[in-house]
């Protein structure tokens, strides 16, 4: 056992004896490390193990508080939603899909359903203040088609901002695109044929099927759970040659929110190499992590270009701004060459707008905070959940993005979901997430919506609408009920 986690032990032995209660306020990360005679590193080890396996919580600007203990009701080692995996076979998505598809249109929309931020977390005013001077300096460069492969400034400026997180590249290398899942559509077009099997995470984001459904492409479900992607299985799938291309989501993931460890993304990385099968990575949540640096994603340990690597500013900023990118290694000619043949570039003042934002500082700054926020958010739905749902329910610990996975024992999810559309409720049942009946007893909530809604901030007529913390509570209620 390390030093971190012996002094870790040290603390959850003081809150399953209540020697420390809820909500209690522990002690700054330097004066813990006086008080012990550890280091720093050892102290924001001990409290990042803590905060990781959900026994306290960090507040922005306030210090670290013990959290509201599900743990002490149920069996150690039994909090995070855990599937029996079985059959896992190849498929074609289209015939299992249920009967509102993956990923269900829905004239109605409330803050549980969708993952996205909500507006008033969104710089609007600073965004505008950049389209603004953009458009004042850009003349006729304005009305002329923007480039192919994206503008020079947008690509520089990304390139520039990743290097914050320790993943270089070259402007060069880089594709715009129109948003992430735009991104990976080509990967996909640009690395297999109709009717070839890729290999997906499992459970892997409603969108993403719906997109291997209208591409038609069979997938292999890969099981992803808290200690990560079954990667003996994934392998022994690769030997066989059953798959052309693999598409993982590694950091955040939605929906359980977990993080791969940084030994498994490199090992992805080293086998899409070794096998010479693309892997095109999903990483649109990648800035939003919960800790104070983001993981890096297999991209980073990728040395011979068979990683295909996506994101998007849609969940960071807006989605309507329909701005993504992809670093496609060694598929970039074959990549812009589709990428060209599918549209005639993306919208020129948005990019160099988005370039604008990124060079004053304003998008980092942007980032900064709604992480901040959205770990706030996060913990305060969590909380919420555990008070208000049964015992025996499960609830992800998320190392970032905005959404939680719950799973309770024998729930009928699907119904659930029925029930809550009738109190105009939008949420997402584990149906949506698999071709498999693996997740009938689990749903998805979206956290990117303050629990402390502002009645002041929406015209009265949607307000009930848009009010998270009625609509969480009545969930819970209906939960209870089914």
């Amino acid at each position: 056992m390390t030093l971190y986690e012996s002094l870790a032990n040290q603390f959850i032995e003081d809150i399953k004896s209540q020697k420390l209660s809820v909500g209690t306020r522990l002690p700054a990360l330097r004066a813990m490390a006086k008080q012990h005679q550890v280091s720093m590193t050892t102290a924001t080890k001990t409290y990042d193990y803590l905060q990781q396996t959900g026994w306290i919580y960090a507040q922005p600007q306030s210090g670290y508080f013990v959290a509201n203990q599900h743990m002490i009701n149920q069996p150690e080692g039994n909090i995070f939603p855990t599937i029996d995996f079985q059959n896992m076979e190849q498929r074609d998505p289209k015939k299992f899909a249920p009967s509102n598809g993956y990923n269900p249109i829905s004239a109605l929309f409330t803050p549980l359903g969708t993952s996205m931020i909500a507006p008033e977390l969104q710089p609007t005013n600073e965004l505008q203040r950049c389209i603004k001077r953009v458009t004042r300096r850009a003349g006729q460069q304005l009305f002329d088609y923007p480039e192919p492969q994206g503008e020079q400034n947008l690509r520089s400026s990304l390139a520039n901002h990743f290097q914050y997180d320790n993943l270089s590249f070259l402007a060069d290398e880089l594709v715009i695109t129109h948003g992430c899942i735009d991104a990976i559509r080509t990967a996909i077009e640009t690395t297999t044929n109709e009717g070839d099997t890729i290999a997906i995470g499992s459970p892997c984001f409603s969108g993403l099927l719906d997109l291997l459904v209208g591409l038609s492409r069979n997938v292999i479900e890969i099981p992803v759970q808290e200690t990560g992607l079954d990667l003996e299985y994934f392998e022994s799938i690769l030997q066989q040659g059953l798959v052309a291309a693999s598409l993982f989501s590694t950091s955040n993931i939605n929906p359980t929110g977990l993080t791969l460890p940084a030994k498994q993304k490199q090992a992805l990385a080293q086998l899409a190499a070794t096998y010479q099968t693309p892997m095109i990575e999903d990483d649109i949540y990648f800035e939003l992590s919960h800790q104070k640096q983001n993981a890096l994603p297999s991209k980073h340990w990728d040395k011979e270009g068979y990683v295909l690597w996506c994101g998007s500013v849609s969940k960071t900023l807006a989605a309507g701004l329909r701005l993504g990118w992809c670093l496609p290694g060694r598929y970039l000619a074959q990549y812009l060459k589709k990428h060209i043949a599918t549209g005639f570039g993306v919208n020129g003042l948005m990019q160099s707008s988005m370039a604008e934002f990124i060079n004053t500082g304003d998008y980092r700054s942007h980032v900064n905070k709604t992480c901040l926020m959205l770990s706030k958010q996060v913990h305060q739905y969590r909380q919420f959940l555990i008070e208000h749902l049964p015992n025996e329910a499960r609830i992800s610990q998320p190392q970032g993005g905005m959404v939680l996975w719950v799973q309770i024992p024998n729930l009928n999810s699907i119904e659930l979901e029925k029930a809550a559309l009738e109190k105009q409720i939008d949420m997402r049942s584990g149906a949506c997430f698999s071709t498999h009946d693996f997740y009938h007893d689990c749903f998805r909530i979206n956290c990117g919506w303050p629990l402390d809604f502002s009645v002041d901030s929406y015209p009265e007529n949607i307000v009930d609408k848009l009010n998270t913390y009625q609509q969480l509570k009545t969930l819970c209620i209906l939960v209870k009920g089914l």
